[in-house]
């Protein structure tokens, strides 16, 4: 049976590190630091497949190297990344410095190329140069989503811990110079033997100033590293044990009992926000934790399996390393909201959505609002994870006054290429309409008198129905009906009533008067009423009734008797019948 690792109580980060695996990251950045051993040297082409079945099932975005020594070695290593991936990797132009130097590789689909800079971080021994490397990843403007990668190679060997001490200071205090904030790494071969040794205090300690100040995301910083069985899943040298055959030319021996190479990365990496570490990600690729001062290609089979192994064995005595990179957050929102016509008192609201459009696990997107005059938003913070369906948050505009309000709602953010995002905000409020019989007084009822007359002689008269005061700032006013009552049905609208909108002319309706079989004499009355509101907008209110008392007389004439003829002449005629005679 194999034997157990000894390492349970570490912390729970750093025993995570063993369930994960090889398994690419959905859409972090993945690092991986490697000392590829003297390359190309006189080996190169040999030892490429074998850096190619290391490097292939690990979905590599971003790869420093140790240990490249010219740049046709960096045209070598590329050619064989090219050949792996067709198509899919660049690499830094090489700088040549005393010994072996750094290369920098990566896909231009996911990371830009940046710059670069070197310098000898100890100004009385010019051993090796440290190697800056700016990058950052692809859909990211903003300089606050720049990574820079410090590769290093210290002094080697046990009795130099001093000059590993200067080399630290110096390149402790170029990274104080960084701008607070700054993501940073130094990575590479330190060619530390314990978690105590004074360089590695010196990228850790608290300082003045901090700003170039490490971590161990393993948190194996004040302990013994060599030969600590409690912390050998983290060792990354040597994958050839004393007396091996099939190693690289030139590889030291001893097997695994050392944690030389490192990624430690500034504080701001580590802050929450943004660009971080994702927890339970780093990992020494291809050690399990069970091979201490053995070979990796030893029993028990490592899970990456023989062939795996084979190929750690054959390139490097140094394992890679490897780490996963969050992404920040990212905003979509509306670039403006309007929120149409309300009238004065009616609800106004919009919902505005906010999402994270960043491809998990990149950050969440933690936002705020501050909603300008007039308007009003949610408070408080917010967060919207990466990927998440859309975040739908109320809008509200301000009716209790006529107008067109206007401004600029502001969100900010930590997207870093939008920590303020501005979505203009508009609408209009309109006073409520007012019915009225007058176009420039209040007036609710009135008299419409068709007069006394004979029938046959009655004129039709003209009802109006005004929106009082009406301007843009205005509603219309919906008049929507038009009813008498009483007046025997003589009265009548000429056409019959149709609704109207009515805006500053008033409307008019043509009133009749029937006096057909009329009754002479008789005076007629009837009632009628205009009912209305305003327009059909969110607020709109009835107006009041406007009525309209009808009134008309029938006159009486001459009444003829007979057949109605007029006598033409006047004549005297004797008495008859008589009086006197008796007779008749």
């Amino acid at each position: 049976m194999a034997p157990e690792p000894r390492f349970r109580h570490i912390a729970g980060v750093f025993a995570a590190v063993l369930t994960v695996a090889s398994a690419t990251p959905s859409r972090a950045l993945r690092l991986v630091d490697w000392n590829i051993l003297n390359y190309p040297g006189t080996t190169g082409p040999a030892r490429d497949p074998y850096y190619r079945t290391v490097l292939a099932p690990l979905g590599v975005d971003v790869l420093v190297t140790e240990e490249t020594n010219s740049q046709a070695g960096v045209n070598e290593f590329l050619n064989s990344l090219n050949t792996m991936e067709p198509g899919q990797w660049a690499a830094a132009p090489f700088v040549d410095g005393n010994d072996t130097d750094a290369g920098l590789f990566y896909k231009p689909a996911n990371v830009s190329f940046i710059g670069q800079r070197s310098f000898y971080p100890n100004a009385a021994n010019l051993l090796r140069l440290v190697h800056m490397y700016r990058i950052k990843p692809v859909g990211y403007a903003s300089d606050a989503a720049e990574i820079d990668l410090y590769a290093v190679h210290l002094k080697a060997s046990m009795g130099f811990e001093s000059q590993r001490l200067a080399e630290a200071t110096g390149l402790r205090d170029s990274m104080n110079a960084l701008a607070p904030g700054t993501h940073a790494m130094v990575l590479g071969d330190f060619n530390f033997y314990t978690g105590a040794e004074p360089a590695m205090t010196k990228f850790l300690e608290s300082q003045t100033d901090n700003d170039g100040r490490l971590y161990d995301p393993l948190g194996l910083q004040g302990i013994a590293w060599q030969d600590n069985t409690n912390i050998q899943s983290a060792w990354t040298q040597s994958t050839c044990k004393t007396g091996d055959t099939g190693c690289a030319n030139g590889a030291a021996t001893g097997g695994l009992d050392d944690r030389f190479d490192l990624i430690l990365p500034t504080y701001a990496l580590q802050d929450g926000v943004g660009i971080e570490i994702i927890a339970g990600s780093y990992k020494a690729v291809g050690n399990d934790g069970l091979h201490h001062n053995n070979s990796i290609q030893d029993p028990p089979v490592i899970p990456e399996g023989a062939a795996y192994a084979t190929a750690l064995h054959s390139v490097s005595d140094h394992l890679p390393v490897r780490v996963d990179i969050q992404l920040p957050a990212k905003i979509s929102t509306a670039t403006s909201l309007a929120f149409g016509t309300v009238i004065v008192g009616g609800p106004a609201s919009q919902n505005l959505s906010i999402s994270n459009p960043a491809t998990p696990p990149a950050d969440g997107l933690d936002y705020s609002f501050t909603a300008p005059a007039g308007f009003g938003a949610p408070g408080g913070s917010f967060t919207e994870a990466a990927g998440a369906a859309p975040a739908v948050h109320p809008i509200t505009m301000s009716t209790g006054a006529a107008g067109n309000p206007s401004g600029n709602l502001s969100v900010a953010s930590d997207d870093p290429d939008h920590p303020t995002t501005l979505v203009a905000l508009s609408g209009t409020v309109l006073d409520h309409a007012q019915a009225s019989l007058d176009s420039s007084a209040a007036l609710l009822s009135e008299t419409l008198d068709f007069g006394d007359h004979q029938a046959g002689s009655f004129s039709t008269l003209d009802a109006r129905v005004h929106n009082r005061g009406y301007n843009a700032l205005q509603a219309r006013l919906a008049l929507n009906g038009g009813a008498i009552t009483g007046g025997d049905s003589r009265f009548s609208i000429v056409g019959g009533f149709s609704p109207a909108l009515i805006a500053g002319v008033g409307q008019g309706f043509t009133m009749a008067f029937n006096d057909t079989g009329a009754t002479p004499d008789s005076t007629y009355g009837a009632t009628l009423t205009f009912t209305s509101a305003d327009e059909p907008l969110p607020g709109a209110t009835s107006q009041p009734d406007l009525t309209i008392t009808l009134r008309a007389r029938v006159t009486g004439g001459t009444v003829a008797v007979g057949d109605g003829r007029v006598p033409a002449q006047t004549r005297l005629l004797k008495p008859f019948p008589n009086p006197l005679t008796r007779t008749s």
